[in-house]
């Protein structure tokens, strides 16, 4: 008797478990959304009447304007560069008993370990004996740094499902090896190589501190928000945040998508 009332109540636990956690981390962008559009001059909840002026200003700055420009183009620079890298690296580090993939393994995973205001630092550093300080290159290549583990295990992850027999049949077939690889392997995993593309995007446009260090008055959209937060913290703010939210789950919407026609294709 008192193991089926467990079972039952164990059965309604992890619902509600799941439900929680969910509004735990989605509490904060439902606050968000609402303030965007709040009549105030300062970030409050609950707002106070319905406004779109905040967006009109967002728009109508070129502060914010130039700020964004500048990380879609950093963070499509960056996702482009670690998505080469990333996807030729897991190539080699999906072979299985490659000595190559367990000597450089560590050293592509290692951004994901040091600290990113250490690496931060060390930018600064290179950067200002360079003469590479507020370069929007320079920051891209950083960003392709930090974002090419998670393009690498995302890769490695869909190579390893897939296999290497397509690949090897067509080379036998005489096939030479970017024939291959453009003709049959990169098919076979082109949803992994645009969901990894995806979050390296996010992950350069979202970047913040090494563009702190390093960016000085070339503003990016992190950097415009971080210094409106200390000084104004006016509702363009949550206007920002807003369209970011709407454009982040769009990406991962089309993202998902893309991976589950592939998988039906598959099937």
């Amino acid at each position: 008797m008192k193991r089926s009332l467990w079972e039952k109540s164990g059965r309604y636990l992890l619902p509600v478990y799941f439900v929680g956690v969910l509004l735990y981390l989605l509490l904060p962008l439902l606050l968000v959304i609402p303030m965007s559009i709040s009549e105030t001059r300062y970030l409050k909840f609950p707002p106070q009447g319905f406004t779109f002026r905040w967006y009109q200003e967002f728009f109508a700055s070129a502060g914010w304007i130039d700020a964004t420009l500048r990380s879609l183009l950093i963070a499509a620079a960056s996702a482009a560069l670690a998505t080469a890298i990333g996807t030729a690296a897991a190539l080699v580090l999906s072979r299985e008993g490659s000595k190559a993939a367990r000597v450089a393994g560590p050293v592509f995973l290692g951004p994901q370990v040091v600290p990113v205001i250490i690496l931060a630092l060390g930018t600064l550093l290179v950067f200002s004996r360079f003469g590479l300080y507020g370069s929007l290159w320079g920051v891209a290549l950083v960003h392709a740094v930090l974002a090419l583990p998670f393009v690498t295990t995302t890769v490695s992850g869909a190579l390893r499902q897939t296999g290497d027999t397509l690949a090897r049949a067509a080379r036998v077939l005489g096939a030479r090896p970017h024939e291959a690889f453009w003709h049959v392997t990169l098919p076979t995993i082109r949803p992994a190589v645009i969901s990894a593309a995806v979050f390296a995007f996010f992950i350069s446009f979202d970047e913040l501190v090494i563009a702190l260090f390093v960016m000085g008055q070339n503003e990016t959209l992190p950097m415009r928000i971080w210094a409106d937060m200390r000084h104004d913290l006016t509702p363009v703010v949550a206007a920002v945040a807003t369209l970011l939210i709407v454009v982040t789950f769009a990406a991962v919407f089309m993202s998902d998508l893309i991976q589950r026609r592939a998988q039906r294709r598959a099937g």
